[in-house]
């Protein structure tokens, strides 16, 4: 649809037209000897008439694009096309010449108007070349917004498919540690391996529950760990000891799904699985001017004089790392640091800092 003719783009266009009847009452006023009134009446007749054809100009411009490996063909186009215009616009003058001719207070105006024929084709070819100028500026605007909207979405789409891999990456990952662990059990006991089978069919369920969510409140990221531990305390019994020190307003701020739970994993595999009297791990979470903080901080036994993070925990951190770069760019931060015994694993991310 021609974009002149949605909503009061049409008015402002046949508005500008004005200063064209406006050249035209003073041309037909002086050149063709008419009283004013006669000429601007005539005047305003000729810039509706073409004013009406020069639409045309835009799906003529769709018609013939301008190429640079046909630059001859691109000029002639416009300028055969503009030629015929303007030889219509004469055509329609000399019909509106005569049907106003046929009363008296008109008389002689065919004649007075055929002696401005020549300017006026000229000036009609003109202003058809403006015509299809703004044309192809319009089908340029147009095609610039259409790009940008192409890239946008596709943009949103690479993002989207980075999340869902990055995603994926977890519950594999965790499904296998989790099949080693009933493996074991199977051997030594029976009952807990049927009861970890049950806590992880149950945390699969609702993991895949919020796995097409872009983002879940904290408080469901918090049960979604909690039965994961549950899976894990299965296997550790009181090795695993489990704190959590989570501000309430904290509970319903969104995080993407799954977020903590490489960080929780991680805490487990190398703190408390690779210690013999086992180990903490607490979850903490507060907000603070907007921001939100959550943090993993578990126990772990290293080399004396060792200040280095525990052994493979930067596979998981780097997936969390990746993730919040695509979703939040650089108003999210992932730190991990050791305290002594303590390693922690920190998340700050603004609330309302989400990119659509």
């Amino acid at each position: 649809m021609l974009p002149l003719l949605s909503g009061r783009r049409l008015i402002f266009y046949f508005a500008a037209w004005l200063p064209v009847s406006g050249l035209l009452t003073m041309f037909y006023q002086q050149a063709g000897q008419m009283p004013w009134w006669a000429a601007g009446v005539l005047a305003i007749l000729l810039s509706i008439v073409f004013a009406m054809i020069c639409l045309s100009a835009w799906y003529l411009c769709r018609w013939m694009p301008v190429s640079e490996q046909h630059i001859v063909r691109s000029l002639a186009g416009p300028g055969v096309t503009a030629a015929v215009a303007a030889a219509i616009w004469v055509l329609a003058s000399r019909a509106i010449a005569a049907m106003l001719a046929s009363t008296t207070a008109w008389e002689l105006l065919e004649e007075k108007t055929a002696r401005g024929e020549t300017w006026l084709w000229a000036s009609g070819v003109l202003l058809y070349l403006l015509s299809m100028s703004m044309g192809y500026l319009m089908l340029e605007v147009e095609a610039a917004r259409a790009s940008r909207l192409r890239e946008a979405e596709a943009l949103t789409m690479a993002r989207e498919a980075e999340l869902r891999a990055l995603r994926q990456q977890v519950n594999p990952h965790f499904l296998f540690n989790s099949l080693n662990s009933i493996s074991a059990l199977v051997g030594m006991d029976k009952a807990k391996a049927r009861e970890m089978c049950a806590l992880l069919a149950d945390f699969l369920r609702l993991s895949l529950g919020v796995g097409d969510r872009r983002f879940i409140p904290l408080r469901e990221e918090l049960g979604l760990i909690r039965r994961y531990l549950a899976i894990e305390q299965v296997r550790f019994g009181e090795r695993l000891r489990f704190e959590e020190q989570v501000a309430d307003a904290a509970l319903s701020v969104a995080v993407p799904p799954l977020l903590l739970q490489p960080l929780v994993e991680n805490a487990v595999k190398h703190g408390v699985a690779q210690s013999i009297h086992g180990g903490l791990i607490r979850l903490e979470a507060e907000t603070t001017e907007g921001e939100l903080t959550v943090a993993v901080v578990n126990t772990f036994e290293q080399d004396e004089g060792s200040s280095v993070r525990p052994k493979g925990a930067g596979v998981g951190l780097a997936n969390i790392e990746k993730r919040l770069a695509t979703l939040y760019g650089d108003t999210a931060r992932l730190h991990a640091r050791t305290d002594g015994e303590m390693f922690r694993a920190e998340i700050r991310l603004l609330r309302e800092a989400v990119k659509s």
